[in-house]
């Protein structure tokens, strides 16, 4: 699978806010940094994580989030089993203007299978400069 084809069927389970099916293509450990806060899922906390991407999901749900579409914009390989890869986001809302936001992808190759094992919400207003 290439990381296209990865991220096509990432964005079908996120456009359905499907929690099962977004959580499943995440590793264990797994970091996030969404909102400014570091999220650490060790080993042995999959249901913490589904609870986790659940809620994420049902928020976007309760906003009107109806589909989501992304657009890889940069690939960076490791190797053929490691990759960082930058994402914009599109989500449709229901009688409201879409969300456009970027994210970062870090993962690895697991049997054959892409999946996420880090994720990076960008802030994306600008800062001042120093």
């Amino acid at each position: 699978m290439t990381l296209q084809q990865f991220f096509e069927q990432y964005s079908q389970a996120y456009s359905a806010l499907d929690a099962r099916a977004v959580s499943a293509m995440f590793t264990r450990p797994f970091t996030a940094v969404h909102h400014g806060v570091i999220s650490v899922f060790g080993i042995d906390e999959e249901k913490a994580l589904y609870q986790t991407t659940l809620g994420i999901l049902e928020y976007y749900r309760s906003q009107g989030v109806c589909s989501a579409q992304c657009q890889i914009l940069e690939t960076l390989c490791f190797g053929n089993d490691l990759a960082s890869v930058k994402v914009r986001w599109t989500a449709q809302r229901q009688n409201a203007e879409p969300w456009v936001f970027t994210s970062g992808y870090q993962l690895k190759r697991e049997n054959e299978q892409w999946r996420i094992y880090g994720l990076i919400q960008f802030d994306e207003r600008r800062l001042p400069a120093a």
